[in-house]
């Protein structure tokens, strides 16, 4: 009854392991089977214990004991390691010494080596080597020595200490190999086979060799956060995530996990750790490309604005002159002096002078004005040229054009236009194009006074003739 006490005990704290093992997250494992104890393989030293094959495979000498006398439960630490916890248990013969069947014992902790992790550990092939040390209940107490196994060996005593009889209570260090083979991910068989020692009885009485098949039941992965992975492979286990990302989620689907994502909430790129790229001045470019991320500037500009480097209203992409203020219908440059000295021509047309003389008349008050006013908005240099007919002497038609053209240069200095910008010339008769002949209201289209740009190729051919202004006074000759 004792016996049975003590089996019923470790058989029932193997039980409660379990129940604690489906309480974690890591993989777990249970077996249960039967096994065989063979005494009669123990011959002498263990290196002839262990090269007395023929023996040990000798089903013969086995005590064989039935189903559910093993119970095994083991934890994987890593992809190597396993620890394991082994109870057999049953009424077991010790062959080698004529023993009849004495109640057995044995439970222990053991360390196995997970040779499969080498190349893959959820492979269905899964060998180990496995070292233990154990409590073992065989009871010897009543085999008297000295006495000869049936191997033909004689023992004076039980052990080096002279006892005469056996034991009850042992300590025993187990060394063995074994493989799962895994019919699923779940279920699978075992076998085991064990060299069994007692160091410290300084005796072989007690050593046997076990054998031992097992059903196994691999459980306890769990998957706390439903997402279809398992814990132990699941980066994130209380969040449910995507198995791309190791069950992380990735909540804004930017295809970066929560985990490594510093926006959780908003699509970015990998570039900027999941977050969008900011557009400060809001004008559509990410500060990264924009030239000018804090004010808003077109696409097209590198995120600049435009710049107007003259100050004339026409940004310098559209400006012929971006470095001089101008006008919209010259493309951004200053009106051309061609223009201006046209329009200023076109406003002195058929001015009035005192007959024969170089003094306007005051009916061309109006024109000088709108002369002047052309001229002071231009702010270039020009020549105001006097023209006369052909009629009368080349002499005299020069110096009379001279005077006329110094009088509207008085007259348009008079008005505000500076004495800097203007300089006056007369070209008498040279070039009129009617002839002397002609009437007098024929001849009036050679009797002008003309303005001409300094900077003009004309007046580049001008600058070998006389440029001196000529005072304005009474002509010697009537025209």
């Amino acid at each position: 009854m004792k016996n049975l006490k003590l089996g019923i005990s470790a058989l029932a704290l193997t039980v409660a392991s379990t129940v604690f093992a489906q309480t974690t997250t890591n993989p777990w494992l249970i077996g249960v089977g039967a096994h065989g104890v063979n005494h009669t393989a123990v011959t002498g030293s263990f290196g002839d214990t262990f090269g007395n094959t023929e023996q040990v495979f000798n089903l013969g000498n086995y005590s064989i004991t039935p189903p559910l006398s093993k119970l095994t439960v083991a934890r994987n630490i890593n992809k190597f390691l396993a620890v394991d916890w082994q109870t057999t248990v049953g009424n077991v013969e010790n062959k080698r010494f004529n023993m009849g069947k004495e109640f057995m014992l044995m439970t222990g902790l053991g360390l196995q080596f997970k040779i499969n992790g080498l190349w893959n550990e959820d492979s269905w092939f899964d060998p180990y080597v496995r070292i233990g040390a154990n409590y073992l209940r065989h009871d010897y107490q009543g085999l008297a020595f000295p006495r000869t196994d049936v191997n033909g060996q004689i023992y004076s005593a039980y052990d080096g200490d002279g006892n005469l009889f056996g034991k009850a209570n042992h300590f025993t260090a187990a060394g063995g190999i074994g493989s799962n083979f895994w019919l699923t991910k779940a279920f699978g068989v075992g076998v085991q086979g064990d060299y069994v020692g007692t160091p410290t009885d300084k005796s072989n009485v007690a050593n046997f060799w076990q054998g031992s098949a097992s059903l196994l039941f691999r459980f306890g992965n769990t998957d706390r956060d439903k997402d279809g992975i398992l814990d132990k492979d699941d980066a994130c286990p209380d969040t449910p995530g995507l198995p791309e990302f190791q069950g992380c989620p990735d909540t804004d689907g930017d295809g970066i996990p929560d985990k490594d994502d510093e926006c959780i909430d908003v699509p970015g790129p990998v570039e900027n750790n999941g977050c969008p790229w900011p557009d400060t001045d809001g004008d559509g470019l990410i500060d990264k490309d924009d030239a000018c991320p804090t004010v808003a500037g077109p696409m097209e500009n590198n995120g600049c604005p435009w710049p107007d480097t003259d100050e004339d209203g026409i940004l310098d992409k559209d400006d012929a002159c971006p470095t001089v203020p101008g006008l919209a219908q010259y493309n951004g440059c200053p009106k051309p002096r061609t223009a201006t000295s046209e329009e200023a021509t076109n406003a002195l047309n058929n001015i009035y002078f005192n007959f024969g003389k170089a003094t306007l008349r005051p009916e061309s008050s109006e024109k000088i004005n709108a002369a002047a006013k052309i001229l002071m908005t231009d702010g270039g240099t020009y020549v105001i040229e006097g023209q006369t007919d052909k009629k009368g002497s080349d002499a005299y038609n020069l110096k009379l054009s001279r005077q006329r053209a110094a009088a509207v240069v008085d007259a348009l200095e008079a008005r505000g236009v500076s004495s800097s910008t203007l300089k006056s010339r007369g070209v008498g008769e040279a070039k009129a194009m009617v002839s002397e002949s002609a009437s007098d209201e024929a001849r009036l289209v050679d009797r002008k006074v003309v303005v001409i740009p300094m900077e003009g190729a004309e007046y580049d051919n001008m600058r070998k003739n006389d440029m001196e202004v000529v005072p304005a006074k009474k002509a010697t000759r009537k025209k």
